[in-house]
């Protein structure tokens, strides 16, 4: 049920079209999960990157599914629940969105998201365009920066910002030019999201399901 409820909750969602065509999908996971997931990222908040069993020199961490043990995450049946979910409903998933990319061969991608504290800003982007379909649950801390989208790639033009809650979701579908967003910490602890996406299955370093 995991899974199909969090499916439906993206199906269900408003679409909203200012700046550009998203949704927000608020409390999402199913609490008693979610809050599983969440009591055990806690100890992400403060962990120092080059301390990560999967640092690779990068600014923030992804840490993929085969490598939540590392990290002591037993939530590996849950995510692999719900992208399983997420891959059988690709087709009604970009379907729910007025305009999207569409490749025959595709794959569902995911990740626990650990960017650095503040200052951290990641770049302003319009999405990698191997990626159809993205989806970013906020996770931990209570407080902090949720997605900032723009009109055009640059800081003169921030539009609004999804704000950041726990258990709420930001979902929309990257279309080249338009969909300019950006996230950035405002906190002095780590910030910490559950990633997923809908994304061409060629050239993937990352595929999950399946």
């Amino acid at each position: 049920m995991l899974g199909k409820n969090f499916v439906d909750q993206c199906l269900q969602s408003e679409i909203i079209s200012d700046p550009w065509h998203h949704t927000i999908t608020k409390n999402h996971i199913d609490q008693a999960e979610f809050d599983n997931l969440r009591s055990q990222c806690e100890k992400l908040l403060d962990i120092k990157m080059k301390d990560m069993p999967t640092y690779k020199g990068q600014t923030e961490n992804q840490i993929k599914p085969k490598h939540f043990k590392d990290f002591g995450i037993n939530w590996y049946d849950q995510i692999l629940e719900i992208s399983t979910k997420i891959y059988e409903n690709r087709k009604e998933l970009t379907n729910h969105f007025p305009m999207h990319r569409w490749f025959d061969d595709l794959c569902v991608t995911a990740y626990i998201g650990v960017q650095p504290p503040k200052p951290y800003k990641h770049e302003i982007h319009d999405e990698t365009e191997s990626k159809i379909w993205s989806s970013v649950t906020y996770v931990t801390p209570d407080i902090n920066c949720g997605t900032m989208m723009y009109t055009e790639g640059h800081q003169d033009y921030l539009a609004k910002e999804a704000p950041w809650k726990p258990n709420n979701s930001m979902i929309f579908c990257g279309v080249e030019k338009k969909t300019w967003h950006s996230y950035e910490s405002t906190e002095h602890s780590n910030r910490i999201t559950l990633n997923i996406f809908i994304k061409q299955t060629s050239g993937a370093k990352d595929a999950f399901y399946p």
